[in-house]
């Protein structure tokens, strides 16, 4: 939290996410959902003012867009697809919620470091909202998770209704973060939120409401 926050305050015109649980994994399955969305698709766009790297020795663009000069494809890739898509949408989507599932997420928002991986990559990216950090890593691939473009749409919910930053995005969970606890009426609006969002009813989470009460981050799964 202390380095988001530093990382942050140095770069108040740009967001920053970091990778949480299973980077391995993580960086696996973001490869796929670029893959499968299109989001590495330069049709259309100007390439001319790319750096070097990104190009071979005939001259060729490459495709890989993994330079900072090529982000910008991504993103506009990415956000074309938000269109439409709200945490209504993503509440439809009837991912399960089993007991394991609400015991994971206990346990995560109590002892975070027992979940998240030794090794976390910090990104800083050029754009104005903590849910567009989405935009640098996006995730959410098998059928059964929630899509990239259903997690801006519940990330973007949690900013607008509860001021919930996305911090972070691993394998299975989304980090967010809110510069003081949660009021009272704004814990008992998100357990309403999340029992529309997991399919369940509110007595489910009556544990996980007294575990984030008073702490400033809260992690959600994503996948099934």
């Amino acid at each position: 939290m202390d380095v988001y926050q530093t990382y942050k305050q140095n770069h108040p015109d740009k967001t920053v996410i970091l990778t949480l649980d299973d980077l391995g994994q993580a960086e696996y399955t973001s490869g796929h959902a670029c893959d499968y969305n299109s989001l590495l698709d330069t049709d259309g766009y100007d390439l001319s003012g790319l750096d070097e790297a990104c190009y071979d020795e005939d001259n060729d663009h490459l495709g890989h867009l993994s330079t900072p000069s090529e982000y910008f494809i991504i993103r506009e890739n990415f956000l074309k697809q938000t269109k439409g898509i709200d945490f209504k949408t993503v509440c439809e989507k009837g991912i399960s919620n089993s007991e394991d599932d609400v015991l994971d997420l206990e346990n995560i928002n109590e002892s975070p470091l027992v979940f998240l991986d030794q090794q976390v990559i910090l990104k800083i990216l050029p754009v104005e909202k903590p849910y567009e950090g989405l935009t640098g890593f996006p995730n959410g691939y098998f059928d059964a998770d929630f899509s990239p473009f259903e997690n801006y749409a519940l990330s973007k919910h949690l900013f607008d209704t509860y001021n919930l930053e996305l911090f972070g995005i691993g394998a299975s969970f989304l980090g967010f973060i809110k510069n003081e606890p949660l009021k009272d009426n704004e814990l008992k609006a998100l357990l309403a939120d999340l029992a529309k969002l997991y399919n369940t009813t509110e007595s489910e989470f009556e544990k996980l409401a007294n575990i984030i009460k008073n702490k400033n981050h809260l992690f959600l799964r994503y996948t099934e």
